[in-house]
């Protein structure tokens, strides 16, 4: 008889002892893969950390608090950095943010605003004491003559709306009283377009995981040395950010930047409400009737002979525009019917329709031109549309300024008056912009309005000219835009397509440099140079202002000192030196100065003292500058420790200045002997700048100014 051990339940199921006897292997397997995935996880984490710690991963701040005023409030001053990570795609060409300087917490009495935007909100292309954002602050100044008003700018180049979000987001923190957002020109050519940019990434969440993912140190350290740093292009930055020169009327392109906008715009309202902070949108104006379509319409569908009859109706057409508009209107509406959605044929016929008298008519087509447009570096109004439903859907208030410009536009299509290329507003259009945003500030009552302001004031405001005046406008900040135009202008693209653009900003700078004294024409060559901005891009009215004052001319020279100092560092030594060479102007123009002059003396002392106590100055600028703003002031005494210091560190023609500075200090005090020593030691040890030394030594002859310099 033989013993059958084997389960009964393994007879009715041959497989199940299989089956128990595998059941440990998978769970080894199920245990092995999470040990894997843990194992891996904590050898990322790991080297995440390393490289954090090794100053990769994160982003840098669009603020950095600069340290304590002599208040006790802190500084804080915008930062490059910030802008620039959005630039990943183009390196070597960042779009720039200009510096702005504000304190925390926010000074008693204070309205800030910040306007959030790209290079037209910004002001480009002109500088930020001239800009919309300059027109805003004094307008507002007028309205409100008890409040101080500080206008944060915070336009970027060439960025879309996506990296606006992330700059007012950080922007919140500093207590704005109101936003202004204005953007909508760069939603396919900027950072983080949807021409910019694969396919692939232009949806709103796929863009936001890209800036998550570029966050990690892994994904940096791999960036960096992997693709290294990129050689710079000789190209505009425009011209960078082209990702896809051709964008058809249907492609989807088109549909991705009008939902990206209108997400983002969304997104900027819902965070300024959460803050309490009210917000105004503004519309994008663009040049509608003075420039074609940048882009060359595809006409490959088309058969030959079409092909053919179509550029010779155009053709027909531009020949005849000047003397018979209505027969260059049939020869355009031939070639359309050819060729329906080719843009430039639309903008030949407002051109046509225009000429005859047919403003609305025109406007019409001039208007389908940009839509159809296959490089839109405009705003087609399906991005204008996005932003006007992005405020509509969370109730905000609009400023049209699409509309104000084309109201103050002959034909109602805007151009050069306003325009000064393709979306960035001339010189007029920046105080119109202003004016704007005031006009729907005063239509506004709390909270959607941080002022209370009559609409009446508003309208009984003195006209833009006057306020250009008042800030220092003048031919040759005009020129440097002209220049920027000119080599903007220069681009293929525009060329091609745009030939007048670049013969319009030619012209005019070859008049300023044609019609400016020996002297001035020698400044501009030097600022044209590129090495001149090596350490920095230096205004040109600092240095055609040095031109000027040589000549005696101190009334031209000081608005060009003037809006100088307000374009660059806010903190810094070409600050200080600007603002000393405008108050040195007003000073030998009237022989004293005002009050008014003598608190601007007192607030550049502050400033360089802030650079000294906290270890900013090197150069030993700093220093000389406060003590030359101590002699303007009659503070001798003051005046010397600063020029002592600065005197050890400066050579040539700048240490012979401070000298002359430090004798008018030691005798303002009484000190004649040490005033000999500072000439006397100068013949010796700066022999090259004698002729300086000699001149000082009328200082020490009785009844002369010590206060009053003899050379800036």
């Amino acid at each position: 008889m033989t013993t059958n051990d084997e389960d009964p339940a393994t007879r009715a199921n041959p497989g199940a002892g299989t089956r128990r006897r595998r059941a440990p292997s998978a769970r080894r397997r199920v245990l092995l893969i999470v040990a894997s995935l843990l194992f891996s996880a904590t050898l990322l984490g790991l080297l995440e950390g390393s490289l954090r710690l090794a100053g990769y991963g994160g982003y840098p701040p669009t603020f950095v608090r600069a340290g304590t005023l002599a208040n006790g409030s802190t500084l804080v001053l915008t930062s490059h950095g910030g802008p620039t990570s959005y630039f990943f795609a183009n390196r070597s060409l960042p779009g720039s943010l200009d510096p702005s300087a504000f304190e925390m917490p926010k000074p008693a009495g204070t309205l800030r605003i910040m306007i959030v935007g790209e290079s037209a909100a910004k002001g480009n292309p002109y500088p930020r004491p001239l800009s919309a954002g300059a027109f805003l602050a004094a307008m507002l100044s007028d309205l409100l003559p008890g409040r101080r008003i500080e206008v944060v700018n915070l336009g970027v180049t060439a960025i879309a709306s996506f990296p606006a979000l992330g700059i007012l987001t950080e922007a919140l923190a500093y207590d704005p009283d109101l936003v202004v957002i204005y953007l909508g020109n760069n939603e396919f050519y900027g950072a983080f377009g949807v021409a910019s940019l694969h396919s692939a990434g232009r949806s709103p969440w796929m863009i936001r995981l890209i800036r998550a993912t570029r966050s990690l140190a892994i994904a940096q350290f791999i960036d960096r040395h992997l693709r290294g740093d990129q050689p710079h292009e000789q190209k505009t930055l425009m011209e960078a950010m082209v990702g896809q020169s051709f964008i058809a009327p249907g492609d989807p392109a088109r549909a991705a930047a009008a939902r990206n906008l209108e997400t983002f715009v969304s997104a900027m309202l819902d965070r300024c409400r959460a803050a309490g902070v009210p917000a105004i949108v503004c519309t994008p104006p663009a040049n509608e009737r003075d420039l074609a379509p940048l882009g060359a319409s595809d006409l490959s569908s088309l058969a030959p002979e079409s092909r053919v009859l179509f550029d010779q109706l155009l053709d027909a057409a531009q020949k005849s525009m000047e003397s018979d508009p209505s027969a260059a209107e049939a020869s355009i509406r031939q070639a359309i019917a050819l060729a329906p959605e080719h843009a430039r044929a639309r903008y030949l016929l407002g051109q046509a329709l225009l000429a005859q008298g047919r403003e609305e008519e025109s406007a019409v087509a001039f208007r389908a031109a940009l839509d159809l447009d296959p490089m839109p570096w405009r705003p087609p109004s399906s991005s204008v549309e996005a932003i006007r439903r992005a405020a509509a859907s969370r109730g905000a208030p609009l400023c049209d300024l699409q509309a104000a410009f084309r109201a103050e536009s002959p034909g109602g299509s805007t151009g050069w008056e306003l325009m000064d290329d393709h979306v960035h507003p001339s010189l007029r259009g920046q105080a119109l912009i202003a004016r704007s945003i005031v006009r729907t500030l005063a239509g506004l009552a709390p909270p959607s309005s941080p002022a209370a302001l009559r609409i009446e004031d508003v309208e009984s405001l003195p006209d833009w000219t006057a306020y250009a005046t008042r800030l220092g406008a003048n031919p040759y900040d005009e020129y440097a835009a002209a220049h920027a135009m000119r080599l903007l202008a220069s681009a293929p693209f525009f060329r091609q397509t745009n030939p007048m653009f670049l013969e319009r900003n030619d012209a005019y700078c070859r008049q300023v440099e044609a019609s400016s004294p020996p002297e001035v024409q020698q400044q501009i060559r030097v600022w044209l140079d590129p090495r001149t901005h090596q350490g920095g891009l230096r205004p040109i009215g600092a240095l055609v202002g040095r031109a000027l004052a040589g000549r005696g001319d101190f009334a031209s020279a000081e608005p060009l000192f003037r809006v100088a100092a307000g374009s660059v560092e806010p903190y810094g030594s070409w600050d200080l030196e600007y603002t000393f060479l405008s108050l040195y102007c007003r000073l030998r123009m009237h022989g004293t100065l005002g009050d008014a002059d003598r608190q601007e003396a007192l607030e550049a002392i502050q400033r360089g003292r802030f650079l000294i106590d906290n270890g900013l100055s090197t150069t030993g600028a700093a220093e000389r500058f406060v003590g030359e703003f101590h002699v303007m002031r009659d503070e001798f005494a003051e005046a010397v420790p600063f020029l002592l210091v600065a005197q050890r560190k400066l050579e040539g023609m700048n240490r012979a200045a401070t000298d002359e500075a430090l004798v008018r200090a030691y005798v303002g005090t009484g000190q004649r002997a040490l005033a000999q020593g500072v000439i006397d030691e100068g013949f010796a040890t700066n022999a090259r700048f004698a002729g300086a030394y000699r001149n000082m030594a009328a200082l020490l002859e009785p009844g002369a100014p010590p206060s009053e310099p003899t050379r800036p």
